[in-house]
């Protein structure tokens, strides 16, 4: 991600989350050396339509957003993005993947189930807007012998 898709990523983040970040909590991430930040576009030339971003600490991958434009979801592109993530982790050689998800959000946990993502604990009263309950999830990367 560039600092000129921070417009962009904003608006999908605002249309997607009922507390969505800033655009300096966004700024911020760009300039931690431990966050990667992705961004998709459907194809090249085409505005950027989903985002994620993830910190790489220590041994593990903690995934902090992804969002897709509610007009172009279940086309693949949040899928695309936690694949890369997985993808990034495991050239890297970290050991888990963790991340939070509300526990009504019934989509994105198939979606992480789907990927190997297991349900490991519960944040009670997690979201500040209602109180909902956070899942977490881990996914497990074997260290393979070199």
């Amino acid at each position: 991600m560039l600092a000129a898709d921070l417009d962009t990523v904003c608006r999908i983040a605002d249309e997607c989350f009922p507390v969505a970040w800033t655009r300096d909590e966004f700024r911020k991430e760009l300039q931690r050396d431990y966050a990667v930040l992705r961004v998709l576009r459907p194809s090249l030339g085409e505005p950027v339509c989903a985002f994620a971003n993830f910190w790489c600490v220590a041994d593990e991958v903690q995934l902090m957003n992804v969002a897709t434009l509610p007009k172009v979801r279940r086309h693949g592109h949040g899928r695309a993005l936690v694949a890369d993530m997985i993808a990034h982790a495991r050239e890297r050689k970290f050991a888990l993947i963790t991340l939070e998800v509300r526990r009504g959000n019934e989509p994105a946990r198939a979606l992480y189930r789907s990927l190997g993502f297991s349900d490991q604990g519960v944040r009670p009263r997690y979201y500040s807007d209602n109180g909902e309950d956070a899942i977490v999830m881990h996914l497990a990367l074997p260290r393979r012998a070199s």
